[in-house]
């Protein structure tokens, strides 16, 4: 059997072609793991891979879902346990890439049964968040589970919203709920990497992508996605290059401060997915270079179980 290669990383890092270049070396096919590239919605604005950019390798679980539908965590888990026993039983390696930590952590280390939260609980927190403030939102969170907000680096306010749902909606802490958790994955079959460039150039492939991604027909895709009339509280709705656009469309603002908020939205988001990887479990072999991503490539080659 040959090994579940996991590869993460911030926005514009480099995932996407160096899982295609891990692939084509070891016989393997993508998975997507990045929480924004499942909606069909976003193509160019999440940076999904087009055809053409595949070379042939299988890639799935990309653009798969529609905009309107609250995807989690737990339902990916479920939808790619079975695709990855399926790539496993061609004698092929998934390779699953993608810059959601929380999928990873859920992958490797497991995820508790949660039971769903009622609609009414997640809107009174929304409610909460946009009445009272991040700050509040924190302080309310950690009254409710101490444990679960201490793993919360900087201010998030979809996991805190997380936080205050699971305590408010189902009576227990989460936790609690996550005390008891086993791996879909167990570490041995996986080998799990990060990249990680320099951040100047980071951050100058994140500015750089994003001019051209509008040239690439993004401001057209997001005035389609607002056209849809989608619920604001949508995951789909809050991302990021997306959200940033909606002041331009409504006219309140103009395209260049547009461009340069999600431009810096961007960078931020980039600098807390660094801190996540280099400070959350799973922790993941960091590639900083080329060198590092050579012999991480060359560890993978011909391993099998």
């Amino acid at each position: 059997m040959k090994p579940v290669i996991c590869i993460a990383g911030p926005t514009a890092s480099g995932k996407s072609a160096y899982a295609l270049e891990i692939a084509k070396s070891v016989g393997g096919e993508v998975i997507n793991a990045d929480a924004l590239q499942v909606y069909a919605d976003l193509h160019v604005l999440s940076a999904r891979p087009f055809a053409s950019e595949m070379q042939g390798v299988s890639h799935h679980m990309f653009g798969h879902v529609s905009g309107d539908v609250r995807y989690s965590t737990g339902a990916w888990l479920r939808d790619v346990e079975p695709l990855i026993l399926e790539v496993l039983a061609r004698g092929k390696a998934p390779i699953l890439v993608g810059g959601t930590g929380l999928y990873f952590r859920a992958l490797l280390q497991g995820m508790a049964d949660i039971p769903p939260v009622p609609e009414a609980v997640n809107a009174e927190t929304a409610e909460y968040l946009s009445r009272e403030g991040i700050t509040a939102l924190r302080d309310l969170a950690v009254s409710l589970d101490p444990v679960a907000t201490a793993r919360v680096l900087g201010d998030d306010p979809q996991r805190l919203q997380r936080i205050v749902n699971v305590a408010n909606g189902t009576g227990q802490a989460l936790s609690v709920w996550q005390a008891e958790t086993f791996p879909v994955i167990p570490s041995r079959f996986a080998r799990f990497c990060v990249l990680t460039p320099p951040r100047e150039v980071l951050y100058e492939r994140i500015n750089t992508r994003y001019d051209t991604m509008l040239r690439a027909g993004g401001l057209d895709e997001a005035k389609a996605v607002f056209d849809k009339g989608y619920d604001e509280r949508l995951p789909v709705m809050k991302a990021i290059g997306l959200r940033q656009l909606r002041g331009y469309f409504s006219g309140v603002g103009s395209l260049d401060e547009a461009v340069e908020d999600a431009k810096r939205e961007s960078r931020r988001f980039a600098k807390r997915q660094m801190t996540w990887f280099r400070n959350q479990p799973p922790k993941g072999q960091i590639l900083a270079n080329r060198k590092d991503r050579e012999a991480f490539l060359a560890s993978v080659k011909g391993l099998a179980f």
